[in-house]
């Protein structure tokens, strides 16, 4: 913070002029300080140091893109980590119930889907490379079309049975990472 001399009512402004100047002068290096990290023109603050704050949001006028408070962090945009992520509680993984028509090419939105009336067979359209769902039978059983499936030429799933399966663009086939109450052949 600069440091800022006191001009007294007693004092001249002839007399104080010195310290008139000296007081702009601490003041224009605070802002040329300050200018240096936050650039106004492009709207960008730069730091090397930490930021500290009871909370941080950052929004695109319309959303809260990204939020941090003392109880959670949300993201309401795709992220990407190119590092190692450590989780040290639980995972919680979003879950769709009682739907009846499975969603279209790349646009899973949860990870798990609990069937509710559905008519037999699946046929799973193309996801996102890497990503995993979940299906569970809810409500009978459910066979599936192995068009999009790898090795696979019959999946039956018993009612509250459960298949989930990762994606790969690679040859645009689902693969079967687990199963219960499930007949693959």
């Amino acid at each position: 913070m600069a440091s800022i001399t006191t001009i007294l009512g007693t004092d001249s402004v002839s007399s104080s002029r010195i310290v008139i100047n000296n007081n702009f002068n601490a003041i224009n290096t605070e802002l040329a300080g300050i200018a240096a990290l936050l650039n106004t023109t492009n709207q960008s603050l730069s730091l090397s140091g930490e930021i500290k704050g009871g909370s941080f949001v950052a929004n695109n006028g319309t959303i809260d893109t990204f939020k941090i408070t003392s109880l959670d962090i949300t993201a309401n945009v795709a992220a990407t980590f190119k590092g190692k992520v450590t989780f040290e509680n639980a995972v919680v993984l979003g879950i769709e119930e009682g739907i009846t028509t499975m969603p279209i090419a790349n646009s899973y939105a949860s990870s798990t889907y609990i069937l509710g009336v559905f008519a037999s067979p699946i046929l799973l359209a193309a996801a996102e490379d890497g990503q995993e769902i979940t299906i569970i039978a809810g409500n009978g059983q459910i066979e599936f079309d192995v068009t999009n499936i790898s090795t696979y030429t019959t999946i039956t799933m018993g009612e509250g049975g459960a298949i989930t399966f990762r994606y790969s663009v690679v040859n645009s086939l689902f693969y079967v990472i687990s199963s219960s109450n499930t007949v693959i052949f």
